[in-house]
């Protein structure tokens, strides 16, 4: 993530967070939210940028929860006469779309609803013009040395 983050946006993601309990969930993002912030690795939706008062309030849900926990299914599976998307486990039913139960909801409404532009604006003028920069600079070092 290191190598990574000046070149593409980074969202901190637990997969399979049903095979956690909540309590070694919790301390399992603790802990990776200690790692990011000693290896100062820059992940989105960045708190180093200035934000108006409508970014800061759509980016705080999404700050508080990183990494975000989620759980993926494919199958939807019919409870109570409704279609719900999940898991089926031993102890009982994961919901995909549950916040009680994991935080894709939270990730799905930031890529395709409320985030999108500023994903490619973010991808378009900061890290294509640090790779573009670093390119450039590198065949220059290149040319000076021939």
């Amino acid at each position: 993530m290191k190598k990574l983050h000046d070149v593409v946006n980074i969202i901190p993601v637990i997969a399979r967070a049903d095979t956690m309990t909540i309590e070694e969930r919790d301390a399992f993002k603790e802990r990776i939210r200690e790692d990011i912030a000693e290896a100062e690795i820059k992940v989105y939706p960045s708190a180093l940028l200035p934000e108006d008062e409508d970014v800061q309030a759509a980016n705080a849900p999404i700050r508080k929860h990183i990494p975000l926990a989620v759980v993926g299914s494919d199958r939807a599976i019919t409870i109570n006469n409704k279609s719900i998307l999940g898991r089926q486990t031993k102890w009982g039913f994961v919901e995909v779309e549950n916040p009680n139960h994991c935080e894709f909801s939270l990730l799905r409404d930031m890529l395709l609803r409320t985030h999108m532009q500023d994903l490619k604006d973010t991808t378009h003028e900061e890290h294509y013009e640090n790779y573009r920069r670093h390119a450039l600079s590198s065949k220059n070092i290149e040319n000076d040395g021939s």
